[in-house]
């Protein structure tokens, strides 16, 4: 069971790099996943060697660690950077990113050289359930989890920022960086049967998941935190909301305008936010109106009417969001008009002011 596993783990490995390969113009978020691909690849190409070779030819099983930890030390930093990358888009690589490597090496060099002291492994074996951890690998599994867990943290995190708690990409990355993780813990402690050849089967499982991110959500060929700091730089305010009026995405200069926070306004029905706001010239039946009409057509809606909220004045732009003639939402466009009704104020003034002083002139 597992050398097919592993046959199948290193065969999808390796489609998803000709595909990745294949692609022009990779953006850095694109690089550092395919460089995940291949440690997981190489893991899987080196744990397959291990159970062909040492079955047949009586070889210690521990020699192919040697090559195997060079992956399985560098994956865990990759998956660091991956959610990294994600959070910010593009970063630069400074001298400081360079002791992520530290603990790694050291790593490398106590599996390298176990024979002579122990403190990674007291007795290594196939089985997950009958290996003796000498001290060092506490350590080594503890720096290991908190790359892990860090780099999860900044891909589910920026990911509900962008798309929702419960966004398909959210639950996709929670899931594909928990899969590896809970089952290495569980086999580690005891609780589940588990061998060397399960931990790499499970990272390809992770990258599955990954994978169909790219596929199916487009979540690789765009950057979703680039543009989303894009609309946030817009100077008008959008609110998006779902069929059934619940407001679902925005902007941060809508949060801006009405000095709210994100889970304030997120999955609040957006007549009853009106209504919160106390607008005038604006009543619910107004605006629900703009919502059942945005069902019926791809055209824009432009309501030229304002909307005064304390000092400032809104028109609003309406549209429904429409995929293969099916229905998904409405996007509303709060175009700030305050300058305009300043400078009509201004002109209305000056006109009574001329026409009074001619009414008195005469």
């Amino acid at each position: 069971m597992d050398f097919w596993g592993l046959i199948i783990s290193s065969v999808i490995a390796l489609i998803l790099l000709v595909y990745l390969f294949k692609q022009k113009n990779k953006s850095q978020l694109q690089k550092i996943f395919i460089l995940d691909v291949i440690l997981v690849f190489c893991w899987d190409i080196g744990i397959l060697m291990q159970n062909l070779i040492c079955k047949n030819y009586n070889i210690d099983p521990y020699i192919f660690e040697y090559f195997v930890y060079i992956f399985a030390c560098s994956l865990p930093v990759a998956i660091f950077f991956t959610g990294l990358i994600f959070a910010n888009t593009k970063i630069k690589l400074k001298k400081s990113y360079s002791l992520l490597f530290i603990m790694p090496m050291i790593s490398l060099i106590m599996v390298w050289t176990n024979d002579l002291h122990h403190l990674f492994y007291i007795n290594y074996s196939l089985d997950l359930n009958q290996n003796i951890y000498g001290p060092y690998f506490n350590i080594y599994s503890i720096y290991n989890l908190i790359l892990y867990a860090i780099g999860l943290i900044y891909l589910v995190r920026y990911s509900i920022k962008n798309s929702g708690f419960f966004s398909k990409q959210a639950v996709l990355f929670t899931i594909a960086t928990l899969i590896p993780l809970v089952s290495n813990v569980l086999g580690s402690i005891g609780i589940i049967n588990m061998s060397v050849y399960t931990t790499p089967i499970l990272f390809t499982i992770t990258i599955i998941l990954c994978a169909i991110a790219i596929f199916k959500f487009k979540f690789l060929s765009i950057t979703p935190i680039a543009m989303q700091r894009i609309v946030d730089r817009m100077s008008d305010s959008f609110v998006v909301v779902n069929e059934e009026g619940i407001i679902t995405d925005f902007n941060d200069t809508f949060l801006k305008t009405f000095k709210l926070s994100a889970s304030d306004v997120r999955n609040v029905d957006f007549v009853d936010f009106i209504t919160s706001q106390k607008l005038e010239k604006v009543d619910d039946k107004f605006i629900e109106s703009i919502l059942e009409k945005c069902k019926t057509t791809e055209e824009t809606i432009l309501v030229k009417k304002e909307m005064q909220i304390k000092d400032k004045y809104f028109n609003i732009e309406a549209s429904g969001i429409f995929s293969k003639n099916n229905f998904l939402g409405t996007l509303l466009l709060l175009k700030d008009v305050t300058q305009h009704v300043i400078d009509r104020n201004t002109i209305e003034d000056k006109q009574s002011m001329l026409m009074e002083k001619e009414r008195l002139a005469s």
